[in-house]
């Protein structure tokens, strides 16, 4: 039977995943699922979610974050306290949490260049584990393969409230100037190299190409737009449609930036 658990504070986040461990349970821990593609069947297991795990406090140029802050949320929250090193992050629709999984980044800065530390679950105990450990990488770390994130200090710096405010308007716009509107999951694929997987997308000739319901935008070919219905089969099958074109095509070879849950049963992956 499913069930989904929203744990509030670390103690019941440990409980949780303890309880379900022990029970036998398929369980998965999931934040904001702004990335996340869920099978068309559901998933067949427990959820631990962490959206209602909240918390931040600061001390000095360091700031404390619980898994599920919004990302939206920490970059306000530096902006109150006059801490600068964030404002590229501020329209990342994600959580704490899943930015520290994926290494989350936009305008040339990453989670990873502000983390100091991570506190994981590891084991059934609350392990600090710090940046140098967690094999940060482009759109990639560590966090998964070792534990459950639990909560992140991130180090910024002394800045003017005024500049950092003009900042983050700047990077909105932008981000808003380059994006398309809609239901999407973000970001497709991670960069080939250095070149966007948006470029050879575009140079296949696949803007606009539609399977069902999801529909390649016409404004960036990294994003896949739910039109009206559109099913997880049809956002796969348009994905690797566009994947297995652009191998094809160029001799290059997609990864996923987006992440797929399947149904316990099934033997889907991407």
């Amino acid at each position: 039977m499913a069930c989904v658990a929203y744990p509030n504070t670390k103690e019941e986040m440990i409980s949780a995943i303890e309880f379900l461990k022990q029970e036998g349970r398929d369980c998965v821990v999931l934040g904001a699922c702004t990335n996340t593609l869920i099978n068309d069947r559901g998933f067949d297991g427990a959820v631990v979610s962490t959206d209602m795990l909240k918390g931040k406090s600061v001390c000095g140029d360091r700031i404390y974050l619980s898994a599920g802050e919004k990302m939206s949320a920490v970059c306000r929250y530096a902006l109150e306290n006059s801490l600068s090193g964030i404002e590229g992050l501020c329209s990342i629709p994600g959580s704490v949490g899943g930015g520290l999984s994926m290494n989350c980044g936009a305008f040339g800065r990453e989670l990873a260049d502000v983390v100091e530390y991570v506190d994981l679950l590891i084991d059934g105990k609350v392990e600090r584990v710090y940046a140098k450990d967690l094999g940060f990488a482009y759109r990639h770390s560590k966090v998964k393969e070792l534990g459950v994130a639990i909560g992140a200090s991130v180090k910024l710096a002394a800045g003017n409230k005024n500049r950092i405010a003009k900042d983050m308007k700047g990077y909105a716009i932008a981000r808003g100037k380059s994006q398309p509107k809609g239901k999407s999951l973000g970001s497709v694929f991670k960069k080939a190299g250095d070149v966007s997987a948006g470029y050879f997308i575009d140079r296949a000739g696949l803007k606009g190409y539609r399977i069902g319901g999801a529909q390649i935008s016409q404004m960036h070919a990294n994003f896949i737009i739910n039109t009206g219905g559109a099913t997880s089969a049809d956002f796969l099958r348009l994905a690797d449609y566009a994947r297995q074109e652009v191998d094809k095509r160029f001799g290059v070879k997609l990864k996923y930036e987006i992440e797929y849950l399947p149904a316990v049963s099934s033997t889907d992956h991407i």
